[in-house]
């Protein structure tokens, strides 16, 4: 008869498991099972007592994670060993819970640490279920012993009881890496532990058995065809935790919907397995503590760097994959990605896997414009990617439609103009078109500028890789020196967007001053929060000096020393950036206009606010930069 273990790394654990429990010898000793948190052995004993249930075994399976006292272990081993009495909704769980364990384990439930061998159980006017009776068939077993807060010793001493007075086979699953240098423990182990097993992560039978544990049909049957993408994806993330995988795995559930990776009737797989692995990547990656209080959000480097490190084209290709510090570029390469293959923004993800909110819209939103766009509105250039197999007439209309389409303006989408701009400049470095598409550049730059918004905490394009491709597709032209010049400028365009702004935002600062101190600190400060705009702008210098410092002066005390905390983070908390050395002219001529300007004719409450606390935090700044 061939045997069927639940786990081929681990089968000489089960025999044992099965001699033990399954002989009639009196062991008089308990037996442990050890394992890393999370890896798979809480599953491998669940499955295992399946397996003896099955064989008539009467089993009582405790969760010591989180109890404090022993009488919650009473009650915990009286629920399990019968839940309807032990419910909540019975209202028995108190003294006939109670009542009933005395009665059949004889356990000291009174807490004078002594068996309470001589109580008179007085019982409720009912039969006691067969199922209480304990003898040869009965196998108790105790979980998470490392998440207990009672002290590890007094538990195994409660454990001893059940083994040495009443003889009930008793399994202990733990993490004992926990308890290194616990002597107590160690002495008590000892004394009550006669076998200990360690558990070999069977990852693939692990990874298996969660994906079976997804509820619907449809899903668990894709997940499985996906099987080798999601096992290379959890060795790549290289986090080997097993329950934070099933979390995710269940978290992938709850987020699926199978309309998100339809188009027409047809079900993209593709799409999906992209989709898949980035939750993957971005769920295992969060829940070790990988980001910065948000998905994708990574750490800025400490130090200047060597300004000669990189020519410009390598700092380019960097920031447009993501890539704008050091502990980012680790990430990227880890992974051999870039932003734009986690098919969702930063602030999506961050709302899916963080703030658990599951927003249709802007997940349909997202993808429709990442990938059903083109599939739907068949673009010009899109039509023209497949120009192998299109006749000549017809490769010649779609040519003078895409002219047309750059020279009127009428591309509504920023991947249509560069795209078609791609496909231009491809085609006349093959000889495919003969006009010059060097008039059109400009045209596209002011036209794709005009459509692409600004975002606020977006200085330059880092966030966006249109580099090699957009909207999910690479550009034919790339690696043509023309267009990458193109696409330079392109960027450059972006940065006089965004610097055209700078009036509104200096005004929008001047106010803060006046209305919220605090959170002008943080528009101009290095912080985790999400308001810090300007931490590596020299955003202050476009601020006339004198309106500063004549302002600085009047607003109220707790505006002003918000203010000045602000300054103060600014000029002496650095990353890549070295914002004093951008300011300090303007700073030197802030304080000058305070000295000559407002001072002098200052009354004399604010002559002392301006001395004592103005000034002076001025000097404290400076002082601080010069150490």
């Amino acid at each position: 008869m061939t045997i069927t273990f639940i786990s081929e790394p681990n089968k000489h654990i089960e025999e044992y498991f099965d001699y033990y429990f399954d002989g009639k010898k009196n062991f008089e000793y308990a037996i442990l099972l050890n394992g890393a948190w999370g890896s798979g052995k809480t599953w491998f004993v669940k499955k295992y007592l399946e397996k003896k249930e099955d064989q008539k075994k009467k089993i009582s399976y405790v969760s010591l994670n989180g109890i404090s006292k022993t009488s919650d272990i009473d009650e915990a081993i009286f629920k399990s060993i019968h839940p309807i009495l032990g419910s909540k909704g019975a209202k028995l769980v108190g003294q006939l819970g109670k009542g009933l364990l005395k009665a059949t384990l004889k356990v000291d439930l009174d807490g004078d640490l002594k068996p309470d061998t001589s109580v008179q159980a007085s019982l409720p006017t009912i039969k006691l279920p067969e199922y209480l009776t304990i003898d040869d068939n009965f196998i108790l077993v105790f979980d998470d012993l490392e998440r207990c807060e009672l002290k590890k010793e007094e538990v195994l001493g409660y454990i001893n009881y059940f083994v040495e007075q009443e003889h009930i086979k008793t399994l202990i699953v733990s993490n004992e890496e926990e308890f290194i240098g616990n002597d107590d423990y160690s002495r008590k182990k000892e004394k009550l532990i006669g076998a200990t097993f360690s558990y070999t992560e069977d990852q693939d039978l692990a990874i298996q058995s969660i994906l079976d544990e997804v509820i619907e049909s449809e899903l668990k049957k894709i997940l499985n065809s996906n099987l080798e993408v999601i096992t290379q994806t959890f060795n790549q993330v290289g986090y080997k935790n097993l329950r934070s995988f099933k979390q995710t795995i269940f978290d992938f559930e709850r987020f699926y919907k199978k309309e998100y990776f339809e188009w027409k009737g047809n079900f993209e797989n593709e799409i999906f397995r992209k989709t898949l692995k980035a939750f993957l990547i971005l769920s295992l990656e969060n829940k070790k503590g990988r980001f910065q209080n948000k998905i994708l959000a990574f750490k800025n480097d400490e130090v200047v760097e060597n300004k000669k490190e990189s020519d410009a084209t390598s700092r380019i290709l960097k920031s447009l994959c993501g890539i704008n510090s050091k502990d980012s570029e680790q990430f990227m390469n880890k992974y051999n990605c870039a932003l734009k293959d986690f098919v969702f923004t930063r602030e999506l993800w961050n709302e899916i896997l963080n703030l658990s909110i599951l927003d249709e819209q802007k997940i349909n939103d997202e993808l429709y414009e990442a990938y059903f766009r083109i599939k739907e509105e068949q673009p010009t250039w899109f039509k023209l990617m497949d120009f192998w197999d299109l006749t000549e007439p017809e490769f010649e209309e779609l040519i003078r439609k895409a002219k047309s389409e750059i020279e009127s303006g009428s591309l509504k989408n920023t991947s249509d103009v560069l795209h078609t701009i791609s496909m231009l400049i491809y085609f006349k470095n093959n000889d495919l078109i003969y006009f010059s598409v060097e008039s059109l550049l400009p045209i596209a730059i002011d036209h794709w500028k005009s459509l692409f918004e600004i975002n606020e905490r977006m200085k330059t394009i880092s966030d966006f890789s249109f580099i090699e491709y957009s909207g999910s597709y690479g550009f034919y032209a790339k690696g043509i020196e023309q267009f990458d010049k193109f696409i330079k400028e392109v960027m450059e365009s972006y940065e006089d967007k965004y610097k055209e702004k700078n009036a509104e935002r200096v005004q929008d600062l001047l106010e803060l001053m006046e209305t919220d101190g605090w959170l002008f600190a943080q528009r101009i400060s290095l912080t985790n929060s999400e308001e810090n705009y300007y931490y590596n702008l020299p955003i202050l210098r476009e601020i006339d000096p004198e309106v500063f410092a004549k302002k600085l002066c009047q607003i109220k005390s707790r505006h002003s020393n918000s203010v000045l905390i602000g300054l103060y983070n600014r000029y002496t908390i650095k990353g890549s950036f070295d914002m004093y050395d951008e300011e300090n002219k303007w700073l030197d001529h802030v304080e000058n206009s305070i000295k000559s300007d407002v001072l002098p004719s200052a009354d004399k409450i604010m002559k002392t606010k301006i001395n004592l606390r103005i000034l002076s935090k001025i000097l404290e700044i400076k002082n601080e930069i010069e150490k």
